[in-house]
């Protein structure tokens, strides 16, 4: 136990020196953010009410497909799982410290849309900001499960941005994150409603859990974390 919390030490203190994680993270989901609430707020443009859920759902797929599968490619590339082997810390002890931290870095994230919203482009508070915060981060979660399921199949990280681009892309484009969903062709609608920001942007209704989002996410979370287990065991093994 005190060699994981020792990692997640070291990893966190990595990842506020590495420019891109913070680009990833911060940057470039905050940019995003202020460009996308200004053009809503335009005369004719009545979606500020999701805003919020929109642009944090966003946020936390960049971070998810583009940012923490970049720690864990590193971490392959540099024989970090082999020091893990050696020193008797599991090998899915990596993949569980990059979800800690990037869970970390996301609902910071989240906190701040959340509080400036509603002040700088007059965004309609949630009627629960516990349940908000809640479900963005069974959200964040399966997104996350999904990242780590990526890390697995990706060994380079010069092929990573581009895999990524492959979750995240759709993402952006099929799960109603920029325009409603029903626009969509109806095969494009079904190939959306697999990844978790679809489930996400109507997790929450009328101030209350609905229970077909919840379970897919939860589903996800299981099955791809179930997977990710067993595929790092065996690259451990192998490293």
């Amino acid at each position: 136990m005190k060699a994981f919390i020792i990692s997640l030490y070291i990893q966190f203190r990595g990842d506020m020196r590495d420019k891109g994680v913070l680009m990833v993270y911060y940057l470039v989901p905050l940019v995003f953010y202020l460009v996308m609430g200004s053009i809503l707020k335009l005369p004719g443009l009545e979606s500020e009410m999701t805003l919020i859920t929109s642009i944090t759902i966003f946020a936390m797929s960049m971070s998810s497909f583009l940012g923490m599968p970049q720690t864990l490619v590193k971490a392959r590339e540099n024989s970090v799982l082999n020091a893990y082997r050696v020193a008797g810390i599991p090998a899915w002890s990596l993949p569980l410290s990059s979800i800690i931290i990037s869970l970390f870095h996301i609902m910071i994230v989240v906190i701040i849309i959340l509080v400036s919203a509603p002040y700088l482009f007059q965004a309609e508070w949630p009627q629960s900001i516990l349940l908000h915060i809640f479900s963005m981060g069974i959200v964040a979660i399966a997104s996350e499960a999904l990242g780590v399921l990526l890390a697995c199949f990706v060994k380079k990280q010069s092929s990573l941005t581009l895999v990524g681009q492959c979750l995240f892309l759709p993402t952006v484009m099929l799960s109603g994150i920029m325009f409603p969903a029903n626009l969509l062709p109806k095969p494009m609608q079904i190939v959306g409603e697999i990844l978790p920001a679809a489930q996400g942007m109507r997790l929450v209704s009328d101030g209350a859990l609905q229970f077909t989002p919840l379970f897919v996410l939860l589903s996800t979370i299981f099955v791809a974390f179930a997977i990710a287990v067993i595929l790092f065991r065996r690259i451990s093994m192998r490293a």
